[in-house]
C-alpha cells in the first residue's frame, strides 16, 4: 500500500481512475478483480471498504447489482 494519503487529490484527472485503489492510490491490476484482491492484503483498505460499505448499505437496498 503506497501510503494512508496518497491517493490523487479531487482535481486531478486521475481522481476517478479504476485502476486505482479509491482508499490508498495504488495501482491496481484492474478495477474489479485487481481492487478486490488489494483488499485482501491491504488491511487499512480493507477496512476502509468495509466502513464505506456499512455507510451506504442503507442506499443500495439488499443487494449491491454494480
Amino acid at each position: 500500500m503506497a501510503s494512508d494519503d496518497s491517493h490523487p487529490p479531487r482535481d486531478s484527472d486521475d481522481w476517478a481512475n479504476p485502476d486505482l485503489c479509491a482508499f490508498c492510490g495504488e495501482n491496481l491490476r484492474d478495477g474489479g478483480a485487481g481492487f478486490m484482491e488489494h483488499i485482501e492484503t491491504a488491511e487499512t483498505c480493507k477496512a476502509r471498504f468495509e466502513d464505506w460499505l456499512e455507510n451506504i448499505s442503507d442506499d443500495m437496498g439488499s443487494t449491491w447489482t454494480g
